[in-house]
């Protein structure tokens, strides 16, 4: 897509990108604009992530409240990555293939 989408076009693609956890450079490619102008208008559209929601995505999983200090403290003591302090604390289901 080489043009840019305007209106309500546009309005309705961020939102279902958000909605449905889409990465945001795919929802800024669907609409032929860069990453900043995205976040500005979905900030005026008033559905952007938390900080929170935002981490849980970047992550690939969510952790429970009951086990976030136990998550954080394998992570700053332990020096753990996100991953493995996932799979020790049983958060990841399955091993994930590791790139190489």
């Amino acid at each position: 897509m080489n043009e840019k989408v305007k209106g309500e076009a546009r309005r309705k693609i961020i939102l279902d990108g958000y909605v449905n956890n889409e990465p945001l450079k795919d929802i800024a490619a669907k609409l032929g604009c860069s990453l900043a102008s995205l976040k500005v208008s979905a900030s005026k559209l008033g559905c952007t992530r938390a900080p929170k929601e935002a981490a849980d995505f970047r992550r690939g999983f969510r952790i429970p409240e009951n086990k976030r200090q136990d998550y954080y403290q394998l992570m700053r003591v332990g020096q753990y990555r996100s991953r493995d302090c996932a799979q020790i604390l049983g958060l990841l289901t399955t091993q994930s293939p590791v790139m190489e």
